[in-house]
């Protein structure tokens, strides 16, 4: 564990448990502890998310590294998606929050986690940049500067790392 990490973990374990959402199990996940992760869950107290889903992303993550054979055959994981990234299903990762960019909500408040070193992959799909584009960021960021990982590369295309 390097001491991002710590600091990460020290920084979540401050806030009320009611506070720290999914950010622990995540953590432990981006760490590779993926048992950590599912206890992580499954530890979690949070009345938004329901329960039979908490405990399939805490067992999926439980087989971790492995890759799902049917990743197309996976439930939903709604704001658990993260859990995707670490079984091999990164193409549904982005599930919850297209929905969330079609209901209307702000793609800032929903897109923080993507510059997360674990989501770099999940950049460099094309599947990302039209979930980009619908979410209005390349407008943004050609209006107002590209993020540290995106760049154009001609005038109606661009790439990310």
């Amino acid at each position: 564990m390097n001491e991002q990490n710590a600091a990460a973990i020290a920084m979540v374990m401050a806030l009320p448990s009611e506070g720290r959402g999914n950010l622990l199990p995540q953590i432990y996940a981006a760490m590779g502890r993926y048992n950590e992760a599912a206890d992580a869950l499954l530890a979690m107290n949070s009345g938004l998310i329901l329960r039979g889903m908490v405990e399939e992303a805490a067992r999926l993550l439980r087989t971790a590294p492995a890759k799902a054979a049917s990743p197309q055959t996976l439930p939903r994981l709604g704001v658990l998606e993260f859990v995707y990234l670490y079984i091999g299903a990164s193409n549904r990762v982005l599930e919850f929050d297209e929905g969330n960019v079609e209901a209307g909500y702000s793609a800032s408040a929903i897109t923080a986690f993507l510059w997360h070193p674990s989501y770099a992959t999940v950049r460099k799909t094309e599947h990302f940049k039209a979930f980009v584009r619908k979410a209005g960021l390349v407008d943004y960021w050609r209006a107002k500067g590209w993020p540290q990982w995106c760049h154009p590369t001609t005038a109606t295309d661009f790439v990310c790392e």
